[in-house]
């Protein structure tokens, strides 16, 4: 399966890169021509004036994705209030909790915390998904502590937006 793990920094103007060497690697659209936006199929996520970036991990030479850094659990029931009550049972077919892979729960964490700590307005789109139908579903505002909580507790889905503040 193919993961993505996309951030808007939003109004940022010139990309910001990681300070440290770490297996997770930070893509952005100014500098690599393979990270793109879905504007068709998620078009307030695309539309958002700032950069996109995405979180990856080399494959191999030259392919990149998240397939190494995260996964899902597509047989699991996931909890009804998750959901808000507009979303449809075909869309809900789609949304599946995220789930970070051992040992990399820490890292990841810094790096959303890092974009988050670079955006002018202290604000960021986080967005994850796979292949499947693609609809947009985007959540309201959420504090980066309780997204933090929500993620450990494999609250968060894929193929979701979420839109996370400083607290």
């Amino acid at each position: 399966m193919s993961y993505e793990i996309n951030i808007i920094v939003i109004n940022q103007s010139t990309p910001v890169h990681l300070k440290h060497s770490t297996r997770i690697l930070l893509h952005n659209e100014i500098e690599d021509s393979e990270v793109n936006r879905y504007a068709e199929i998620w078009p307030f996520f695309s539309s958002n004036k700032g950069i996109l970036y995405t979180i990856v991990e080399e494959i191999n030479d030259g392919f990149y994705n998240a397939s190494k850094l995260c996964d899902s659990d597509f047989e699991g029931a996931v909890p009804e209030n998750l959901f808000p009550v507009w979303i449809s049972t075909k869309i809900k077919e789609n949304l599946t909790p995220l789930l970070i892979r051992d040992g990399l729960h820490g890292e990841f964490i810094n790096i959303i915390q890092y974009l988050l700590n670079c955006a002018p307005q202290k604000r960021i789109l986080f967005q994850t998904r796979y292949q499947g139908r693609d609809e947009e579903v985007v959540l309201g505002v959420i504090k980066i502590s309780k997204f933090k909580e929500m993620l450990i507790k494999k609250q968060i889905l894929f193929n979701v937006c979420y839109i996370l503040e400083s607290d």
